[in-house]
């Protein structure tokens, strides 16, 4: 057992011989040989052990139990006491997450505090087989069919090449003292069914079966890096950003072997789900303009793209230009003020400088985003009145492109839309006598 542990640590490079790791202890059979393994191998560690007070006195008793245990190896000894229950009903989420939440939190304190290169868990191949069947009775993408990963970010699990018999079998021939955890005896939780029930009847179908499991989760590990390999060539192709959002291109994407799955991989790091992959899918074959909200972005249906940006706060932001000031700054970028006397070159398709006459311009000025109902009277269009979302709209500027949209107010009075269009009423003529230059600096 000694052996195998040192060669899966040195295959899967777990950790260098040189590092402190912190063994996460329950008290219960295989963190006991984990402890008793990392011992023999003269391994530099510490135990820590959670108590969360979920099973009364019996909670108390493991606590003194890994404490004497890490006495007795001679080992910094870290413990900590969870009100688990009160931490379920204020989350409204099950024990099980609540415990898992809570322990891993406290332990990657503990090993960062510490110097711990690692923190260590007693996960061996039933628990790995557990997690495969579980997240595919609940439903899972392939990440879900790997099992658990020998590491992941700070998390390693040395015994992921053990069985649970082979660790029993391994404690009571070197008399290894545990603690037993009722709990594990009922089927109470959705694992233990699984254990206790499916994988017997697995095991009758085929005796062999924790092999036939160790080679199945080694092929879908192999598999899954194909299917990433896949997925990030397709997302290249269809892929493109603009002016600081991420746009998907519909045709390319309708065109690929699996629309919904590679949907899904592209926007699984933005927080949306399933269902929500499942409706954009069925939205490209109607009219552009829904937008669908995960907790963190926003995927818009747009003519030929979908095109996703970060939640932005809603509010109405104002700033006020006074007739002394030189410059301010804005989420657009920076606004340069320079009165002139010397006329200027000016085109109507130059989008990031405007120049007022002095004489229509009253000040302070207003710097604020357009809203439903602003209208103003764009240049070059015989002053003819105009409102502005209808302006934004014959401009081809999607709903994302529109809300980032800022305009300059003279007395109430728009007159310029930022990086757009001026107004018509505040254009230099050639008696101009006094210029206002404004200049965005985005």
């Amino acid at each position: 057992m000694l052996k195998k542990i040192q060669n899966f640590i040195f295959d899967n490079q777990l950790i260098q011989n040189d590092e402190k790791v912190l063994l996460a202890v329950s008290g219960g059979v295989d963190s006991m040989v984990l402890c008793h393994l990392f011992h023999q191998a003269k391994f530099e560690f510490g135990i820590a052990h959670c108590n969360f007070k979920l099973r009364e006195s019996e909670s108390d008793e493991d606590a003194i139990f890994v404490k004497k245990i890490a006495q007795t190896y001679q080992v910094p000894f870290f413990d900590i006491e969870f009100e688990t229950n009160k931490y379920v009903k204020e989350n409204k989420i099950s024990v099980q997450v609540a415990a898992r939440d809570l322990r891993y939190d406290w332990l990657e304190k503990i090993r960062s505090k510490n110097d711990f290169r690692y923190i260590a868990t007693a996960h061996h191949l039933d628990d790995s087989l557990e997690t495969i069947l579980y997240n595919f009775t609940k439903g899972c993408g392939i990440r879900g069919l790997h099992g658990i990963l020998p590491k992941k970010n700070k998390v390693i699990r040395p015994l992921l090449f053990s069985h649970k018999k082979e660790i029993s079998h391994f404690a009571k021939k070197q008399k290894i003292a545990f603690r037993e955890d009722a709990s594990n005896a009922t089927d109470k939780y959705a694992r233990n069914n699984i254990r206790h029930h499916v994988i017997p009847v697995l095991e009758s179908i085929n005796p062999s079966l924790p092999k036939t499991i160790t080679e199945n989760i080694k092929r879908i590990n192999e598999t899954e890096q194909l299917f990433h390999y896949a997925i990030s060539l397709l997302q290249k192709e269809i892929t493109e950003q603009r002016k600081g959002h991420f746009y998907i291109h519909l045709g390319k994407l309708q065109a690929s072997p699996a629309p919904s799955t590679l949907l899904f991989e592209i926007l699984r790091p933005f927080n949306f789900n399933n269902n929500q992959i499942a409706q954009m899918i069925d939205s490209i074959e109607h009219q552009a303009g829904p937008i669908f909200f995960s907790s963190s972005h926003q995927v818009l249906l747009d003519r030929d793209f979908f095109i996703i940006k970060k939640n932005t706060p809603i509010f109405d932001q104002r700033f006020i230009i006074n007739k002394n000031d030189t410059q301010i700054t804005f989420p657009k970028g920076q606004l340069s003020l320079k009165i002139k006397s010397e006329k200027p070159n000016f085109s109507i398709k130059e989008k990031q400088i405007a120049y007022f006459d002095m004489e229509k311009i009253q000040f302070p000025l207003t710097l604020r985003k357009w809203k439903a109902g602003d209208y103003f009277h764009p240049i070059g269009m015989n002053g003819q009145r105009k409102k502005v979302k209808k302006f934004l709209t014959d401009l081809k500027l999607n709903r994302f492109e529109k809300e980032v949209i800022w305009v300059l107010e003279s007395d109430g009075e728009i007159c310029w839309v930022i990086s757009n269009r001026m107004d018509e009423r505040f254009k230099i003529n050639e008696e101009v006598n006094s210029i206002l230059e404004v200049r965005l600096k985005n």
